[in-house]
């Protein structure tokens, strides 16, 4: 099944590790797919054979992060605090240490809203399906033409389209809520 992956498919199933990682101390999005495939060809997890392949990796990714951050939050040490580093001070000898702050889940429902929002205006163009994970990734401009393998062109007409469906969802201009 993975043999038959195309290279825009191996494209996402990379940007949808990146996306699962995020928020999971110690894991990198390429630890996360290459653990997921680990788990097929070692026989511990099975692979349905009326799913997709992309489903089927997505939904091994899926349950993988959210088992190490149900580990990390069940962990003794506290991973998801940050060292700032600009505030060492040489009498002190120590970094003062500042906790992140979570998302709440009304932000987080209205974020997933809007991005399925995105996705139906989208209408199933795979360059702009491409092109938003990046976005959502935080990848623009040149490392998002790295990443994705376009040159400025190609990247330059697909983000004009992208701009243009995004205008479209909201036709008055401002800013969307």
């Amino acid at each position: 099944m993975l043999v038959a992956f195309s290279a825009a498919e191996w494209q996402r199933a990379n940007l949808i590790s990146r996306r699962f990682c995020e928020g999971v101390t110690g894991w990198e999005p390429s630890d996360l797919l290459q653990e997921a495939l680990k788990s097929f060809l070692g026989g511990n997890r099975v692979w349905p054979a009326d799913l997709p392949p992309l489903v089927v990796l997505k939904t091994a990714m899926h349950s993988i992060s959210s088992n190490a951050r149900k580990h990390n939050q069940a962990s003794p040490i506290d991973g998801n605090v940050v060292l700032d580093p600009v505030a060492l001070s040489a009498d002190a000898g120590v970094s003062p240490i500042h906790g992140r702050v979570d998302a709440t889940p009304e932000s987080t429902l209205a974020a997933k809203e809007q991005m399925v929002a995105i996705y139906a205006a989208l209408g199933c163009d795979e360059e702009l399906e491409l092109l938003v994970m990046a976005w959502a990734d935080g990848i623009r401009g040149a490392e998002a033409m790295q990443e994705l393998g376009w040159d400025a062109k190609r990247h330059d007409a697909v983000r004009n389209r992208l701009v243009r469906r995004l205008k479209a969802m909201n036709p008055d201009g401002g800013a969307s809520k």
